[in-house]
């Protein structure tokens, strides 16, 4: 009887040890996989792939890529300033200089921020009223500029409207000394008589002054036919884009900026 009791008490102990022992083992599990939960997960952030981006600066001009490189480096955005005349750049939605910044934005994500600057002035005002030192305010790496060409028509000397380019150039450089400047004209009007003399002395002072010049007028039906008047408001002037005409804009400034 007393051997059979101490056989009873050696199995309860082992019995004892074993529950025991899955006891903690479950606790212990338990522990380790809540810890696991508690621990944060370091989340990548998308890696920038500089390569790839400068592919698409093929168009620019051989400081603006040096620029662009550089803010890269320096993991800050690079700054382009589209400015001009407000009938010429739009102000909604469907207008080519709103197109544009999106998708620049979105192609070239948090490298390059767009800024768009528009002003209802001649070039003279533009000048007479210091609307220059709020460009130099946002320092653009570049600026695509369309110097008030058609507000300028009937208004002010060609040569007054070169000078005002000349004083914008220089102060933008003053900020920053490898600033790059763009000219564009405005919009084209249908069969126009003085606005095209004006236009045309605008690329002629862009190549004289080895300005780039982003001719658009090329993906725009001719001036002197009617189908232009399609891409032109309907209004007593017709003197600004139609949605379509700023969608023929648009696609022209972003294949400039966008290499295929």
């Amino acid at each position: 009887m007393k051997r059979f009791l101490v056989t009873l008490l050696a199995l309860g102990c082992i019995a004892v040890l074993i529950v025991g022992n899955k006891h903690w083992k479950e606790k212990t599990f338990v522990a380790a996989e809540k810890g696991k939960q508690e621990i944060p997960l370091e989340v990548e952030e998308p890696q920038v792939d500089p390569e790839s981006f400068l592919k698409l600066t093929a168009n620019w001009p051989a400081q603006a890529k040096e620029n662009y490189q550089l803010a890269l480096e320096e993991n800050r955005p690079f700054t382009i300033l589209i400015a001009g005349s407000t009938d010429a750049l739009g102000s909604d939605e469907t207008a080519w200089s709103t197109i544009v910044k999106k998708e620049l934005e979105q192609t070239y994500g948090e490298t390059v921020q767009v800024i768009v600057k528009s002003y209802d002035l001649t070039s003279k005002q533009f000048k007479d009223k210091d609307k220059l030192e709020e460009l130099i305010a946002e320092k653009p790496d570049v600026t695509l500029l369309e110097p008030f060409t058609l507000m300028d028509n009937g208004n002010v000397m060609i040569s007054e409207s070169h000078q005002t380019i000349e004083e914008i150039m220089t102060g933008l450089a003053e900020e920053k000394p490898e600033h790059v400047l763009l000219l564009q004209p405005p919009n084209p009007l249908y069969q126009a008589n003085y606005y095209p003399v004006q236009v045309d002395a605008l690329q002629k002072y862009a190549d004289e002054e080895k300005i780039p010049y982003l001719n658009h007028w090329t993906a725009w039906p001719n001036p002197d036919k009617k189908e232009i008047q399609a891409y032109l408001t309907k209004d007593s002037q017709s003197i600004t884009p139609s949605e379509k005409g700023h969608q023929a804009w648009a696609e022209f400034v972003l294949d400039y900026f966008i290499a295929d």
